[in-house]
């Protein structure tokens, strides 16, 4: 059912409720329009999924502000910049999102880092209660990702705690953590400079192998745009598998005769992965600083803030009917724009979903019966970024 429009629905954006629920405030602003101005956020808001994939395919809508969290962090990477630079670091980055380059990634790599991850929660907890959120959704694109970038197993701890403090400041760029995370980056730079070293003589596969190689071979890449683009896998590999894996969890524990079916037919995690991209996206807003000119029928100066409303668009009932029912089955999720659209939408889509797809079908064959351990779960929250915070989950017969 539509909301009615409702003036100053903009004025909820961001609240405590809004950050729980985002969704009523969404079909409030798509019921204003496609394209609603915002005083209160001194932004354009991009409402439903017509205008939301006008803007990201719009050539006069771009990325270039020097104020996103991972512009501050890593300068100029390939999510930050436009024109014949993103072209040339977008073709130079693009085989280290691909699941094909690199060598077992579904067979070995994969796999291996869940049941690693696995062995570490039995070994913390036994048969209990744990939490899924620090145990397995962060941890499993950890170890993968540490491994495709080119990472020694010893420098898997140094690279998570790094990893933690850019994603806080990415997901909530305050001054505490800007401080926190500038330092761990520090860290890491260093780190990965070390690793550049000592693969330089001989490359291998890995991120870093594929740069360095790119670069022997003529490529315009030194090595500090190498750690750049490197340390750009943090968000863009880490802070979205890891959050739908969390929210795909707490979707079927919230669903146990969904659960059942999936824990009997492991073919059905792919449709439940993919609807819950619609229905539960990690990444709900991202922005974008427009060129000037008319857009869908409204003359938006040039300058101006556009916040494109991914969770909105993807609940849009003109393009999913009944949009608020989690349904496996849906046809047409193939237009989700979770991952964007355009020439900035995400390079490793097919490499994340294949990621997660194995990973929880791998958890669900060996942790039968997972449920909720809490009698009130940690719900799935925020405001760009979401998902839940903590996820107790236990497993097999009930007591």
């Amino acid at each position: 059912m539509t909301a009615p429009a409702r003036a100053g629905a903009d004025r909820d954006f961001g609240t405590p409720a809004f950050q729980l629920d985002p969704y009523p405030v969404y079909a409030a602003l798509r019921a204003q329009g496609h394209l609603v101005h915002s005083t209160v956020h001194r932004t354009w808001f991009a409402t439903d999924h017509a205008a939301a994939g006008a803007v990201l395919r719009d050539r006069r809508s771009s990325v270039e502000s020097p104020f996103r969290a991972t512009r501050v962090l890593f300068g100029r990477t390939v999510t930050d910049v436009e024109g014949e630079e993103h072209v040339r670091l977008r073709a130079l980055t693009n085989r280290s999102f691909s699941a094909s380059m690199i060598p077992g990634y579904l067979d070995d790599l994969v796999p291996a880092a869940v049941r690693g991850v696995l062995d570490d929660l039995d070994a913390a907890a036994g048969d209990g209660p744990a939490d899924y959120v620090t145990g397995f959704a962060n941890a499993v694109p950890i170890r993968v990702m540490s491994r495709i970038i080119g990472l020694r197993p010893a420098d898997v701890p140094q690279f998570q705690s790094c990893s933690d403090a850019v994603i806080a400041f990415i997901d909530s760029a305050d001054p505490v953590r800007r401080r926190a995370a500038v330092a761990a980056w520090a860290r890491m730079r260093a780190l990965l400079h070390s690793r550049v070293a000592e693969l330089r003589p001989a490359p291998d596969d890995s991120v870093i192998g594929q740069l360095l190689s790119s670069a022997a071979e003529g490529a315009d890449v030194d090595d500090d745009e190498i750690v750049r683009q490197v340390g750009l896998l943090i968000p863009a590999a880490i802070d979205t598998s890891n959050r739908l894996i969390a929210n795909v969890l707490h979707t079927l524990c919230a669903r146990p005769e969904l659960m059942a079916q999936v824990a009997e037919d492991g073919n059905l995690v792919e449709a439940v992965v993919d609807e819950t991209l619609r229905y539960e996206a990690p990444i709900h807003s991202t922005i974008r600083i427009w060129g000037g000119g008319e857009l869908l029928g409204q003359d938006i100066p040039k300058g101006s803030l556009l916040t494109v409303l991914l969770g909105s668009a993807n609940r849009d009932p003109a393009v999913f009917p009944d949009p608020d029912t989690f349904d496996p089955g849906r046809p047409g999720n193939q237009r989700l724009l979770s991952f964007g659209a355009g020439r900035h939408q995400c390079m490793g889509r097919r490499m994340a979903l294949a990621e997660v797809t194995t990973a929880l079908r791998l958890l669900l064959e060996r942790r039968p019966g997972l449920r909720f351990a809490d009698a009130t779960p940690s719900p799935v929250q925020g405001l760009s970024f979401r998902s839940p915070a903590t996820l107790r989950l236990a497993f097999g017969r009930r007591p």
